[in-house]
């Protein structure tokens, strides 16, 4: 008799881990192994690279920084990946399954630094884009959300942040990029450019009001 066919419970969000998993679990300490395990399944599909200082990998493991410098080094040191700019890591190609693919690699770096923009730019955001922003803009960028549809929801987010906190609500500051996703989808059905223009210039409009309350440098509780 055939085996049953496997099905998997989540189509999204693997990692195909083939004999380079196996190859570095045999050859890496527990702790160098557990960071590159971390790296494979957050990294970017198409090119093999993450964001991310030595704080932040520490922050996203929930390790000491001293334990994540001393497995990176040790990844570094066995040629499992490498930096390629001060706070970008690829992995190696020998440890990386999938083709790379250089255009997608600049389209991503793209999308993502504009994503950043974007986020940072409203008054009402307090963030310092963290690794888990990066890997958030990524996924929405592989799920196919334009920056158009991300800005009016960004839009929308920050306006109704200023009502609620111009109403009296504690002045508590976004400070994730997670914090618009669930509007993706309300802004993605079909509403005429004039409305969006008009949800910008509200936006702007209850910044300014916000900002001529509390100045630039507001304090938001914490």
């Amino acid at each position: 008799m055939s085996r049953p066919q496997l099905v998997l419970k989540q189509s999204t969000g693997w990692f195909a881990a083939g004999w380079q998993f196996g190859h570095a679990l045999s050859e890496l300490s527990d702790a160098a192994f557990k960071l590159y395990a971390w790296l494979c399944l957050n990294a970017d599909r198409h090119t093999g690279q993450l964001q991310g200082t030595v704080p932040e990998l520490a922050s996203a493991l929930k390790k000491p920084e001293p334990w994540t410098e001393s497995a990176l080094r040790e990844l570094v040191e066995q040629c499992v990946c490498g930096w390629m700019e001060a706070d970008v890591l690829e992995i190696a190609d020998q440890y990386w399954p999938y083709q790379r693919q250089a255009r997608c690699r600049a389209e991503s770096k793209d999308y993502v630094g504009e994503v950043r923009r974007m986020l940072l730019a409203p008054a009402c955001v307090r963030s310092r884009f963290t690794l888990a922003d990066e890997r958030l803009a990524q996924d929405l960028q592989q799920r196919g959300v334009s920056l158009e549809q991300l800005q009016r929801a960004i839009w929308l987010g920050c306006a109704r942040k200023y009502v609620a906190m111009l109403n009296g609500q504690p002045p508590m500051p976004i400070t994730s990029l997670r914090y618009f996703t669930g509007l993706i989808e309300e802004v993605g059905q079909t509403t005429p450019d004039s409305y969006w223009q008009h949800v910008r210039s509200k936006a702007d409009q209850l910044q300014r009001q916000w900002l001529q309350r509390h100045g630039r440098d507001a304090v938001f509780l914490r």
